[in-house]
Formats: C-alpha cells, sequence, structure tokens
C-alpha cells in the first residue's frame, strides 16, 4: 500500500500541492483529474520517487517497480518500435504482442521518427506495458489519440495490466478509465 499522508509541493513560492492524503492500495487503479497546472504531474512525480515532497511523507513505495508514460514519448528517435520496447523487454515475442495489440505490424520495424505522434504515443504505452512492474503511471496516455484509439489502447491497459496497480492522468479521455478510483486535486 501506498500512503500520501499530508503532503506538500512547492515550486517557485507557490504551492502545487497541499496536504494531499491518498492511499493506493495494491491493484487498484486510478484516475487523477483536475485543471491544467494544479499538480497532477507533480503527484505522479512523487509517486515514483523523482521528486520530493517540501513537507509531508510518501510511504510504501521502497522496492516498487514503476512503468511510467510521461507526457513526452521518451522514445529513441533512430530506433525501430521493437527496438524501443526491447529497452525493457527482453522477451521479443512479449514486445512484438504489446507493438502489435496497438500499431499496425508494417510500422513496428522503422524508426519511430518517421512514425506519426498518434503511433509514437502508442509506442510509449506498449514500453510501459511490456516492462515488469508493479505500477502502471500513465500521465496523459492518450495524447495525440483519436477517441477511437483512445478506447481501443484503454482496452489494451486493461487486457495487459496484468494484476498491476494502474494510476492515470488524463484530460478529455476520462470515459476511456470508467471502473477506476478518481482522485480530484
Amino acid at each position: 500500500m501506498i500512503i500520501f499522508q499530508d503532503v506538500c509541493k512547492v515550486f517557485d513560492s507557490r504551492e502545487v500541492l497541499h496536504r494531499i492524503n491518498w492511499c493506493i492500495r495494491t491493484r487498484e487503479h486510478w484516475l487523477i483529474s483536475g485543471a491544467s497546472g494544479i499538480g497532477k504531474t507533480t503527484l505522479l512525480r512523487l509517486l515514483m520517487g523523482l521528486d520530493r515532497p517540501d513537507s509531508g511523507m510518501v510511504t510504501g513505495t521502497d522496492g516498487l517497480r514503476f512503468a511510467p508514460v510521461f507526457q513526452e514519448d521518451r522514445l529513441v528517435e533512430h530506433w525501430s518500435a521493437m527496438a524501443n520496447v526491447s529497452l525493457v523487454c527482453t522477451d521479443g515475442a512479449r514486445v512484438r504482442t504489446m507493438l502489435t495489440a496497438l500499431l499496425p505490424t508494417d510500422s513496428l520495424d522503422q524508426p519511430v521518427r518517421t512514425l506519426s505522434g498518434g503511433m509514437r504515443r502508442r509506442v510509449a504505452l506498449a514500453r510501459a506495458l511490456a516492462a515488469e512492474s508493479d505500477v502502471l503511471v500513465l500521465d496523459e496516455p492518450f495524447a495525440g489519440l483519436d477517441h477511437a484509439a483512445a478506447l481501443h489502447a484503454a482496452q489494451v491497459i486493461e487486457q495487459q495490466r496484468a494484476g498491476r496497480t494502474v494510476v492515470a492522468v488524463s484530460h478529455g479521455m476520462e470515459d476511456c478509465f470508467a471502473g477506476y478510483r478518481t482522485l480530484t486535486l
């Protein structure tokens, strides 16, 4: 169980998060909602230990493996989709399964710099799904996808999450996270 206890975070004298209390149980699915700039990405960074709270505590993360989809895709531009996902998974069959669930097979061996923004986003999502992890952290996982593609990607997440905890942020695609608990900032 991950516990946020009275967590505060300040940037440039502006308090972005104020006394956040939140409990994430194993295998729960959470959607974080709120206006732009309210601190959703900051909350994810605190969850993964990439940032530290200015006050309060985040406990229960020691030893957990996180598989993130960041707001930006963070792909190796000159590598193929297969090579990018292989960074986190050495099982070639699993890599191909994750990618073909989200992309046309003829795009798997192309350098990702030649793919559309939506296809690149799906490579980043496939990489997170293929990684051995305890928690999927999805920051705007459907950015650049039309609604039909986002719904399909949400189905793939549901099929491939394999009992992992999922924490997601989404703007305008909340219906893709039906059944998720919601934390509103």
